[in-house]
């Protein structure tokens, strides 16, 4: 017999993954055309010898990123929190109903909901509008630095490129470049996992990339993982509140880099009950007791395994379950 509870959140984790992956490249075009883009504008700053010379021009070039950064990147996180998050409030919706066993008026998205929804866009867009500032801030001082010292302009050129892109950032190299497309085409293609880490291994001995550090990449790909899953987790925490459900089950696949807080918990390492039930007290106790590398503060059951963590609960009433722990619903 299907386990639709199970099925439920599979579909709801299936969607995240499918909607991130989408993103994720139009993410890419949009850094992209960022660093064509502020590259073509400190081109324009005064060179004696192909070096850099006005400290005034460095420093007035600073709004002009910014507004490069607003329209672009902003433009792209304004899509992820409001088309995003509506459609996966619409595909939590329908994970509660085809779950069922509840009251319809909890089945469906609320006037509470709606404005819980409201709030979390705002909440996330603020974080996304922190990437933009923080790296306006960075790119400014990048260019002002090197005038500052006189750099030459290939050398503010490189450091511009890799703070919007990091290891992705463009290169004049052929073979770099089809690496660096490769691996931006292929990123969520769990089949061609092996090839891609490959190329990333390519790119860092070959051609000299840093996979680390702090470039804008980085840190808008981490905010558009953990805002899909956090948003989707907070919804359908509220929700299941709201309903009275509050024993979790905790789904997700195991993969070579799964936490082992999570691979423990999916594979009953710390299960109380034949049908891997925990109450919300049992589990806020499990994550205070236990640390792990990328673990985030906050509500376990938002917050999950952590950065990155693409594991999600799903609330339940044990009543459900028989004795043997098989759902029965």
């Amino acid at each position: 017999m299907s386990d639709i509870v199970k099925d439920a959140t599979l579909y709801r984790i299936k969607q995240i993954e499918l909607a991130e992956a989408e993103y994720y490249k139009t993410l890419v075009k949009t850094l992209d055309k960022i660093e064509r883009e502020v590259i073509s504008l400190v081109s324009t700053l005064p060179l004696t010898d192909g070096k850099l010379v006005e400290l005034q021009s460095a420093i007035a070039i600073r709004p002009q990123i910014k507004a490069i950064l607003e329209r672009e990147y902003l433009a792209w996180s304004d899509t992820v929190v409001r088309t995003g998050f509506n459609k996966q409030a619409k595909r939590i919706e329908k994970a509660f109903k085809r779950i069922g066993n509840i009251p319809l008026a909890f089945q469906e998205i609320t006037k509470g909901d709606l404005a819980l929804i409201q709030n979390l866009k705002q909440q996330f867009f603020t974080q996304f509008k922190d990437v933009s500032n923080t790296f306006t801030r960075k790119l400014a001082e990048k260019v002002y630095t090197n005038t500052l010292v006189g750099s030459n302009f290939t050398v503010l050129e490189k450091e511009l490129r890799q703070t919007i892109n990091g290891i992705y950032a463009s290169a004049d190299d052929v073979e770099a470049q089809k690496l660096v497309s490769y691996i931006n085409r292929n990123k969520f293609n769990k089949s061609k996992k092996a090839q891609v880490d490959k190329s990333i291994q390519t790119l860092q001995s070959k051609f000299a990339r840093d996979r680390a550090g702090e470039n804008m990449k980085r840190y808008a790909g981490q905010i558009l993982n953990d805002s899909l899953r956090d948003f989707d987790a907070t919804l359908t925490f509220n929700k299941s509140q709201d309903a009275g459900l509050t024993f979790v089950k905790y789904y997700g696949d195991i993969i070579p880099t799964t936490r082992r807080i999570c691979r423990n918990v999916i594979s009953g390492v710390y299960n109380k009950r034949k049908n891997g039930l925990f109450t919300i007290d049992e589990v806020n106790k499990l994550w205070s007791s236990t640390r792990w590398k990328g673990k985030k503060s906050g509500n376990p059951l938002i917050v999950r395994g952590g950065y990155n963590c693409r594991h999600q609960w799903s609330y339940v009433n044990p009543d459900w379950y028989d004795e043997a722990g098989e759902l029965i619903i």
